[in-house]
């Protein structure tokens, strides 16, 4: 219940913030009064206006059918793992819509994994939601779950940039410019190898991890390009104690 007024008031904030209220309001002897439409027509209305939405309009609508069905029957009070899916999804869809309309965000970015991560049902949501409209999906370093996208795509608050990571299951951002890098894994191939590249060791060596294999290693940064590779497959070169992801990048010592 909850969730369908809270989508309920945002889709009413969504047309007014964007200068388009009198497109959901009532109108009386031809002119807009101040009482808004009903949510079936809002939604109607606002799927009639975008060829591409961040939600399906059924699962939206499923929300407003249950609610009724709890208000009015005293139905549907039982647990129901699709609907706990569809309102973790919907949550989503406010977030996205009011990033990409407004600029706003309702959820927050947090420095280490938040404990709803560890809600299957969360986590379940969150997984789903990024698969279907992510273009790029990787499993995050804190929590393991394939949600993490980039921060162009679903962006948490104002402390992102654009070369975050953002985790949509534990809410955790990973910045890939600066804090991390994330690799194929020369283990099991998928892209899921992480580096932690504020923490140089001897050699030019970097700790790193695959969270899909757990394969462990330390991989390298190159003196000239200063990509990082793993040395035990890249056809690496040494001069004079500085080392080279390849015998090309050598040659500019």
């Amino acid at each position: 219940m909850n969730s369908q007024i809270a989508l309920e008031l945002f889709l009413k904030y969504y047309y007014v913030k964007t200068g388009k209220a009198n497109e959901i309001v009532r109108l009386k002897a031809g002119k807009p009064t101040s009482d808004f439409k009903d949510f079936s027509q809002i939604l109607n209305h606002f799927y009639s206006k975008r060829t591409w939405s961040y939600g399906q309009k059924r699962e939206l609508s499923k929300l407003l059918d249950v609610r009724n069905s709890i208000v009015h029957k005293g139905q549907d009070s039982n647990w129901n793992d699709e609907l706990a899916t569809i309102i973790v999804r919907t949550m989503f869809f406010i977030n996205a819509t009011a990033y990409s309309t407004t600029g706003e965000t309702i959820l927050f970015n947090n420095y280490i994994s938040h404990s709803i991560g560890e809600n299957p049902v969360w986590r379940s949501g969150a997984e789903d939601f990024a698969a279907e409209f992510c273009d790029n999906i990787y499993p995050c370093w804190s929590c393991g779950a394939y949600a993490a996208t980039e921060a162009e795509i679903m962006k948490l608050d104002d402390s992102n940039s654009v070369d975050d990571l953002i985790c949509l299951c534990c809410l955790a951002s990973i910045n890939i410019g600066h804090q991390a890098r994330l690799l194929d894994c020369h283990h099991c191939c998928d892209k899921a190898y992480y580096v932690d590249a504020l923490n140089e060791q001897v050699d030019q060596l970097y700790p790193g991890k695959c969270v899909e294999c757990e394969t462990k290693t330390f991989v390298r940064k190159c003196s000239n390009c200063h990509d990082y590779y793993h040395p035990s497959i890249a056809s690496e070169a040494q001069v004079e104690n500085k080392y080279y992801c390849s015998p090309s990048c050598a040659e500019w010592h």
